[in-house]
């Protein structure tokens, strides 16, 4: 069940849109203003709809603060409705714009298809603390700087984050990166390991040497290499 965080001043249009939303199982959190809204967000919350005229601080900060720390979808829903409110809630970090008065399904509709995407998308992006990886994109970012890796490193890293936690030898290692016809030794991969350990620098303690048997990439502080 998907988890909206709905911040409205309007007691009538929260009582609407959390109605509607229940009986399509879409767990409605609700708050009245801002400052509200922001204590009750949270890594659970899968989407945010927001209104931009409240008591204590606007929609626009809301959306700024939220845009700090959290990359869900923000849906402002607000009647002010002209060009000029609508490029300022985008510029804040908004991701779609619906004007006073609406249909409730035309705003489940949208809601349940951000909420989907959303989803697919982070299936393909994985986070250990200070590494995350875009397997669709190929990208790797360390403390939110990106990584320049060379393929075969960004091969390695993949198979090693893919398969965390798991003891993996060079034998498994070789055939999944250079192919069962491959005629090198494990010392390929110990070169490419020793590479990849390099560029991730204070963090290479995310590869692990487990003695005579391989590696394994494990999520925390570790110096044994």
């Amino acid at each position: 069940m998907y988890q909206i965080l709905l911040i409205e001043d309007d007691q009538d249009i929260r009582h609407i849109i959390t109605q509607y939303f229940h009986k399509r199982d879409m767990n409605v959190v609700e708050a009245s203003d801002g400052y509200t809204g922001l204590e009750k967000m949270n890594e659970q919350i899968d989407l945010v709809l927001l209104d931009i005229m409240m008591n204590g601080i606007d929609g626009y900060e809301v959306c700024f603060q939220i845009r700090l720390k959290y990359q869900c979808p923000i849906i402002f829903i607000s009647a002010l409705g002209e060009e000029e409110s609508q490029l300022k809630a985008f510029e804040y970090g908004g991701d779609d714009f619906i004007a006073k008065p609406f249909l409730p399904s035309v705003l489940y509709a949208k809601c349940l298809a951000m909420c989907k995407r959303q989803s697919q998308v982070q299936k393909d992006i994985q986070t250990f603390h200070h590494l995350t990886i875009d397997y669709t994109n190929h990208q790797v970012y360390l403390d939110s700087y990106e990584m320049i890796l060379t393929h075969k490193e960004y091969l390695l890293l993949e198979y090693f984050t893919k398969n965390a936690y798991q003891l993996l030898s060079r034998e498994q290692i070789l055939n999944a990166l250079w192919g069962y016809d491959y005629y090198g030794d494990g010392r390929a991969v110990d070169t490419y390991v020793k590479k990849l350990r390099k560029k991730l620098g204070i963090y290479q303690y995310y590869i692990q040497t487990v003695f005579k048997e391989g590696y394994t990439f494990k999520d925390g502080e570790n110096n044994e290499t």
